[in-house]
């Protein structure tokens, strides 16, 4: 991952370490007692990846015969946009709705395998519309502060699954992904509102490559068995 999404770890850590010893105040203490469905919404950061499983076969490119290992280099980032939809069942148990939309973009790069050499940049764009089920665990409320951990699984559907071969992607993706997710996060009992910052990894274990190669372009298609999508985000709540 690049060093500011570390960076940005390590100051949250860091912000939460200090507020467990600062003693406050108790704010929003209807928010343990009173109705148990809340509602807010959630904006992050994000980065998309793609695991390829390659066939290391001979495929023709250009009239030459080659094995083409695809791999994702560059790291791009994104932005998400979530509603909260949070019921409390106990105390320190918690189902979350999170439904929204998702931009990203992955650069699918192919690789001569014998010589390293670069050969074709995919610059694949992914917007997806998504339904991330969680169920989430705290910690007990330390002052206005409470870390908590959850898992759950996410439905997607990606609005930009076709190929494009102006932009130079010659592969088609599958329009819909179930993906598992897990994540640890912080929250912050604030004067008005509650506020988190929160860490999620997502990963899904299905082949979202299409099985329709593209026309004229079968060379990309042939050098790749699998491609599995993965996700990094970084969360804020407000509730």
């Amino acid at each position: 991952m690049k060093k500011s999404f570390l960076s940005i770890l390590l100051t949250v850590i860091c912000l939460s370490a200090s507020a467990q010893l600062v003693r406050s105040d108790l704010n929003l203490l209807h928010y343990e007692y009173a109705s148990p469905l809340r509602f807010g919404f959630s904006l992050g950061i994000n980065i998309f990846d793609l695991t390829a499983v390659n066939t290391l076969d001979n495929v023709v490119l250009d009239g030459v015969s080659r094995k083409l290992r695809a791999d994702v280099t560059t790291i791009r980032s994104g932005f998400d946009i979530n509603a909260i939809i949070d019921y409390r069942i106990k105390r320190q148990w918690n189902l979350r709705v999170l439904p929204g939309i998702s931009f990203g973009a992955r650069n699918l790069e192919f690789f001569d395998d014998d010589t390293n050499e670069l050969l074709h940049t995919m610059k694949i764009g992914s917007n997806y519309i998504e339904l991330p089920v969680h169920l989430k665990f705290s910690a007990k409320r330390n002052s206005n502060f409470r870390p908590y951990v959850f898992a759950g699984v996410n439905g997607r559907y990606n609005l930009s699954a076709g190929s494009d071969e102006k932009g130079g992607v010659f592969l088609g993706f599958k329009h819909t992904e179930v993906a598992g997710e897990f994540g640890f996060g912080f929250e912050f009992y604030l004067a008005y509102f509650k506020f988190s910052i929160e860490a999620k990894f997502s990963t899904g274990p299905g082949n979202v490559l299409a099985k329709k190669p593209v026309e004229g372009y079968e060379a990309f298609y042939n050098a790749i068995d699998k491609l599995y999508s993965n996700m990094f985000m970084i969360k804020f709540h407000f509730e």
